[in-house]
């Protein structure tokens, strides 16, 4: 049985991976905002593999490499979501509407969802800041005028005023967040109680597993 010591690193290394999934979506999207991309992709890179040591480390080589797979899928989805709804927060705060035209089109047929990319400038002919919008496949042509939300300093991407949904984007960035940590937290409360779980080892290949079958006696002939 594993000493008091043993399971309070356990318990403190569950309770450090659980607040790293706030820390790393919110602080990222944060850091990426005021320091730029340069800055927060290897702060990025060095919380991902650290988070994924500490989930091998807690749940064992077998488990651990399974649950980091999905949870590595999870984290940057929730890290996705915070950045749009930072993004929805920015212009609907202190974004500017403006009256915009279209200078090229982009058509991305792929995949089971296609859309089409369009490149912005205001009425002087001004490109704006981040100012590529996405709608459905060919909604609209080179020389079209749409209005379109932009922020003046340039940290989110424009949008069509249609498409920004506070409410929406806050509820789905922390419910992702709050279900990847409590899927950790509750890995780690499971480790605390049962100790990590076993690898079942697979037989050699071309290994035929025997069955204990009942026996049958042969009839005389």
């Amino acid at each position: 049985m594993a000493g008091p010591r043993t399971r309070r690193g356990t318990i403190a290394l569950a309770v450090a991976l659980t607040l790293a999934v706030p820390a790393g979506t919110f602080g990222l999207v944060l850091l990426n905002a005021d320091a730029g991309f340069g800055a927060a992709l290897p702060v990025g890179l060095v919380l991902g593999v650290a988070w994924i040591v500490g989930m091998v480390r807690l749940l064992g080589a077998a488990a651990g490499c399974w649950a980091t797979g999905f949870g590595v899928v999870l984290w940057l989805m929730a890290l996705g979501s915070v950045a749009s709804a930072r993004d929805s927060v920015i212009l609907s705060t202190s974004g500017v509407t403006v009256t915009a035209r279209v200078t090229a089109a982009y058509d991305y047929q792929q995949g089971k969802h296609p859309y089409s990319g369009y490149t912005l400038v205001d009425e002087n002919g001004t490109p704006i800041p981040n100012g590529t919008v996405t709608t459905g496949l060919r909604s609209h042509a080179v020389g079209d005028r749409l209005a379109v939300r932009y922020d003046p300093g340039g940290v989110a991407t424009a949008r069509l005023p249609e498409d920004i949904d506070v409410p929406g984007e806050l509820a789905v960035a922390f419910g992702l967040n709050a279900f990847v940590m409590a899927v950790t937290a509750g890995l780690g409360a499971s480790v605390v109680r049962n100790g990590r779980p076993r690898r079942v080892p697979f037989p050699p290949r071309g290994m035929v597993i025997g069955r204990n079958y009942p026996r049958t006696t042969r009839a005389r002939r």
